[in-house]
């Protein structure tokens, strides 16, 4: 019987080490290298900044910021140890007391309860294996953790760790977590700073500082007792820190992680030539030419205005086009829950007095529409916004564009694509395309003064009919008011942006060399050769006419817009850097009349509403037929911006809509806003053109007898002749000591060639 044990135990053991070697071999086989380690790349945060330095937004799967160990102090580094592994640096990858403890509990509990994990083994079970509580996968843990430990360096192993770990609000790596909870960087922590992101990793969520203060203390205080106890610090710097409160970072909306349409354009540049990968696991530092203020600003200043503007035109008829593009937008929306802020579109059940009732799917709410209802009714889709709390606000169907420029490098300060990116990814500035009405007219009149035209020279402002080969038919272009004015000069007929007028004079002075000067100034879009070019009948969008604008506001050199000034890797490597591209396409002098020009649509034309910004600025209006389009351009010295209103189905904005009452009041507060408490410069003109006074009504030089008014002339080409009818042989910014006038009844010979 004993012999009978004996063979029995025999047995029992070989079989037990035979299972144990299986299992062994079985678990150990197919374990990953971790010498691959030596190639990590960690996903890590690409961060994109504004012009002043300031953080606009971020991309990343994970929210990471690799630091190497030298960089991350000793009083960080012994927090996570004290806590996490007291026997870091002595033991093999994995704590043998520690195990026995932890199995001891797990075998109790019939399940895995503890952990007993060491740095290497959490570090092991992050990077090679997955988050499920088995003896098994605990076995492989520990395998591995020992090869990693034969493998790196200790400091290697926690330089990774540090890295690698998870410490809540997105945050992975002790840099991420300090720039999240207390807006520093790692090696400017101090021990009690230090002490509370060490005590994350347990558990992110439950210790969190921000939603568990109470719990994030207690934590806190029990990981400087573990540095205590190990020595690391004395227990006065201890009673220190017990005694003061965990001071966060504020979360405001400064912390609002910008996404936009300046940010998306970002996204898609650094797309298109590193990859999209590369944006979200990178860490790539980006820099933009972004005012994040303005950039800020605008957004709101364009929401409120075409909010407003909507009520004022009432709810729009929706063409068949758009009617069916925004049902089949309705039935692909997949809404099970409301988020707040989020825009969505709505079908109108109902429409009671100024409310409009409707539906999303199973969800009804109600909204508020002061506007004209007339084309409202049941069926149609809207967009409403969720605010919470079963509340909604309407949101316009109208859209706009919004581009602001420094006209001396071209770097775009601001843009915005639409009412809101929530609502369409669409961006105008840069991808619509759309007619801008008068707002061309100043390439023309640009061109004419090259061509020898004074802002005196007379035209007809007469309707003229012009055979249209594409359509086959005469056209006869017509000014706003229906008003035709006959004679007229040239200042006149911008400043009230006289159509007929303005067609005359593009006749005059040809296709091709008001051709030549768009592609110079910027507009890429293809320029056909019809007469209606004047009135602006070609697509561009608003970047390309900003570009038109800055090279005014510049003294007539255009500088090619851009908005990424430079790319670094994650070792700080300078691997893009913007070049600027700037070069002369007007003459200093031509450009000096034709900023005048522009200055006087401000001062007594379609654009005077915007002399209340108080500061020199100049500008033109734009509508387009039917009221489809409405746009103001226009620049001070320090900054072009180019607005535009519409639909994106082509159609009537408004009875009456201009761009002087649609798109100016938008301009005016982004300017305002752009220029608070900053000094505005007058533009400087060319040292040759000069101010004269001149008789408007004779087209003569006034000899302070007769009414007079200040235009600028290229020097040379003012009139020879003052209002009394003396030929003005020498001009008066050439006199030295004396004036030589001739009576004009001696010397004129009937021609007048300054006219």
């Amino acid at each position: 019987m004993l012999k009978y044990l004996r063979f029995l135990l025999i047995v029992g053991i070989f079989l037990g080490l035979l299972g144990l070697a299986l299992f062994v071999y079985l678990n150990t086989r197919n374990l990953p290298d971790v010498r691959n380690l030596e190639h990590w790349k960690p996903s890590q945060v690409s961060q994109v900044f504004a012009s002043d330095g300031s953080l606009l937004t971020e991309f990343f799967i994970q929210r990471r910021q690799y630091v190497t160990i030298d960089k991350i102090p000793d009083h960080v580094k012994n927090a996570f140890i004290a806590i996490e592994d007291r026997t870091f640096y002595e033991n093999p990858g994995i704590d043998i007391w520690g195990i026995l403890r932890a199995a001891f509990i797990n075998l109790t509990s019939g399940r895995i309860v503890a952990g007993g994990s060491t740095i290497s083994q959490q570090l092991i079970k992050n990077l090679f294996l997955t988050p499920e509580r088995s003896f098994r996968r605990k076995f492989k843990e520990m395998i591995l953790a020992v090869k990693l430990n034969q493998v790196y360096p200790k400091d290697k192993i926690l330089e990774m760790y540090l890295n690698q770990i998870y410490l809540g609000h997105g945050a992975y790596g002790v840099e991420s977590a300090s720039q999240v909870y207390f807006g520093k960087d790692v090696w400017e922590l101090d021990v009690c700073e230090a002490a509370v992101l060490a005590g994350l990793p347990k558990a992110p969520s439950r210790y969190d500082p921000y939603k568990n203060p109470e719990g994030a203390l207690q934590r806190r205080n029990a990981v400087l007792q573990s540095m205590v106890e190990e020595g690391y610090i004395d227990i006065y710097t201890a009673k220190e820190c017990y005694e003061k409160p965990i001071t966060l970072r504020e979360k405001d909306e400064e912390d609002v992680n910008i996404h936009d349409y300046f940010t998306e354009m970002v996204r898609l540049w650094f797309a298109e030539r590193y990859g999209i990968d590369e944006l979200y696991k990178g860490g790539y530092k980006i820099y933009t030419t972004a005012d994040k203020d303005l950039l800020r600003d605008t957004h709101y200043i364009v929401k409120d205005h075409i909010e407003i503007l909507q009520q004022q035109v009432g709810f729009p008829k929706l063409t068949e086009d758009e009617l069916n593009k925004l049902l089949q937008d309705y039935r692909n929306q997949k809404v099970k829950k409301l988020l707040k802020g989020h825009i969505y579109l709505a079908l109108i059940k109902e429409v009671k007095r100024k409310s409009l009732i409707f539906k999303i799917g199973d969800i009804e709410g109600t909204v508020k529409f002061f506007g004209s209802l007339k084309n409202a009714e049941a069926g149609i889709p809207i967009y409403v916004r969720y605010l919470g709390d079963n509340r909604f606000e309407f949101v316009p169907y109208l859209e706009t564009a919004v581009v602001s420029i420094d006209p001396e490098t071209g770097a775009v300060r601001a843009l915005s694509g639409g009412y809101d990116f929530i609502k369409s990814k669409y961006n105008r500035a840069v991808q619509a395309k759309r007619q801008p009405g008068s707002a061309f007219k100043p390439i023309v009149y640009t061109a004419a003064i090259e061509k020898g035209f004074t802002q005196i020279s007379v035209i007809d402002d007469e309707p003229v009919a012009i055979w249209d080969p594409d359509r086959f038919e005469e056209w006869i272009p017509r000014n706003y008011e229906g008003e035709y004015h006959g004679k007229v000069t040239l200042r006149e007929a911008l400043t009230k942006s006289l159509n007929a007028a303005s067609v005359n004079l593009f006749l005059e002075v040809g296709y091709d060399p008001v051709i030549s000067l768009a592609y110079k100034l910027g507009i890429k879009t293809k320029i056909p050769k019809v007469p209606s070019l004047v009135l602006g009948s070609i697509d561009l969008s608003p970047l390309e006419l900003a570009s038109v604008y800055s090279t005014f506001a510049n003294n007539g050199i255009r500088c090619e817009p851009y908005f990424i000034e430079k790319v670094e890797d994650p070792n700080g490597n300078v691997i893009y850097r913007h070049e600027k591209k700037c070069e002369r396409v007007i003459p200093e002098d031509v450009n000096s009349v034709m900023v005048d020009l522009l200055k006087a649509v401000i001062k007594e034309g379609t654009g005077k509403k915007a002399g209340i910004l108080g500061f020199p600025v100049a500008g033109k209006t734009g509508t387009t037929n039917d009221y489809t389009d409405a746009w103001f351009a226009g620049f001070s010295t320090r900054l072009t911006t180019v607005v535009w209103v519409g639909y994106d189905f082509k159609k009537k904005i408004g009875w009456r809509m201009t761009g002087a009452k649609a798109a100016l009041p938008i301009w005016i507060d982004l300017m305002a806003t752009a220029h608070a408490d900053k000094e505005v410069a007058d533009f400087d003109f060319s040292s040759d053109t000069v101010y004269l006074p001149v008789d408007t009504e004779t087209k003569t030089l006034s000899d302070g007898i007769c009414p007079s008014e200040e235009i600028l002339f290229i020097k040379g080409t003012e009139p020879k002749i003052d209002c009394s009818g003396n030929i003005i042989i020498k001009p008066a910014y050439e006199k030295e000591e004396s004036e030589f006038l001739f009576d004009i009844n001696q010397e004129n010979t009937g021609e007048d060639d300054g006219l």
